[in-house]
């Protein structure tokens, strides 16, 4: 494990026990809406508390990379560096008691494919995946690869949902999703589930937040990630842009959308 690396392990870990301490307090309030994020959305109680807390960990660290995250949006540092952070992904899940929600941080030189050091912590379970550029991806250590045919799909079936993800839901022998998009695009970089989609009617899915981590995790892990026309997902540091995401063990698994 690259030093950096280690230095995401201890935000992760910072942030993801003040995450289970704050909903151990805070209860049924910690779903409360208290601000509004930099970008305008709605922010509960524990987002704010996540991020306070990565905060106070690069601070404690000593750390200076610039960092792009929902709360405060860009933070210019003057670093070579951007952490691109979601401290709390999988919110929703984390206010309502759901057992499904992670830390999210990648470390880039750019964009999403400038990703080079990637870390993603599931909180309760505490489990660590991470990955270095060309380094392979890890759980708790051990490497992880997809694997071939493993009969489950993660499918986001919102009503947000493009009428194509129906029709793909109905190929496939089964079907989960479970809130929390690092996670779940996980799952197909450890060999749990052949594919992840995330297809909005309009418009686009994901922010680059949501899947930088995860994106390097599973291209480091065999897979590959794509945008709704199959081309290598890519995506800037911009809150604006959204977009649909494939995320798959391997070409083989695209037969689905014939």
């Amino acid at each position: 494990m690259h030093e950096i690396t280690t230095y995401l392990r201890k935000l992760a870990t910072h942030t993801s026990s003040r995450i289970i301490e704050s909903l151990e307090e805070l209860g049924a309030a910690a779903a409360e809406k208290v601000s509004k994020g930099a970008y305008g959305h709605l922010s509960s109680r524990i987002d704010v508390i996540a991020e306070d807390a990565l905060f106070e960990a690069l601070d404690t660290y000593g750390l200076s990379w610039n960092v792009f995250t929902e709360e405060r949006g860009f933070v210019d540092n003057g670093d070579e560096y951007t952490l691109i952070v979601d401290p709390l992904d999988g919110s929703y899940n984390a206010e309502h008691g759901i057992p499904f929600f992670s830390v999210s941080l990648a470390l880039s030189r750019g964009g999403l494919n400038d990703v080079e050091y990637a870390f993603v912590r599931n909180v309760l379970c505490k489990i660590d995946y991470w990955a270095e550029k060309e380094q392979g991806a890890y759980k708790n250590g051990t490497r992880i690869r997809v694997k071939d045919r493993r009969n489950l799909f993660v499918i986001y079936l919102g009503k947000k949902s493009h009428p194509r993800a129906f029709e793909i839901a109905r190929k496939v022998r089964r079907v989960r999703s479970f809130g929390s998009a690092s996670l779940e695009m996980i799952m197909v970089a450890e060999g749990i589930a052949d594919g992840c989609l995330y297809i909005f009617k309009s418009g686009g899915a994901l922010r680059i937040v949501d899947i930088a981590a995860s994106t390097l995790i599973v291209r480091e892990a065999g897979g590959l990630v794509l945008d709704d026309e199959f081309s290598n997902l890519s995506m800037n540091l911009d809150f604006k842009e959204r977009k649909n995401v494939i995320c798959v063990s391997g070409e083989h698994v695209l037969e689905v959308f014939e």
